[in-house]
């Protein structure tokens, strides 16, 4: 399952320091639904995650694509910054 999950700058940096996006794993079916999401709350960066299993949340969702959530810490190499990291994410 392939999600974008929207995080601050500072959340951004722990997840590189960590290696990993500690469980549960929020996150949109489609880059759109991700954008509206970043702009209504305040958030800076989105990357795209790929992980198993994917459980579709019973809110957040907005009318650009659906929430769904990963049970597993999701590690660095299935993490990639596709807007808004102003370091570079490395692997």
């Amino acid at each position: 399952m392939l999600i974008y999950h929207v995080t601050t700058p500072k959340k951004a940096k722990l997840y590189r320091h960590t290696g990993h996006i500690c469980k549960p794993v929020r996150g949109f079916d489609t880059f759109t639904a991700a954008m509206a999401w970043a702009i209504k709350v305040g958030r800076k960066v989105i990357y795209e995650v790929s992980g198993e299993p994917g459980y579709l949340l019973p809110d957040h969702h907005n009318e650009w694509g659906k929430a769904w959530w990963i049970d597993k810490n999701v590690p660095v190499e299935n993490i990639r910054c596709v807007l808004g990291s102003d370091e570079k994410w490395e692997k």
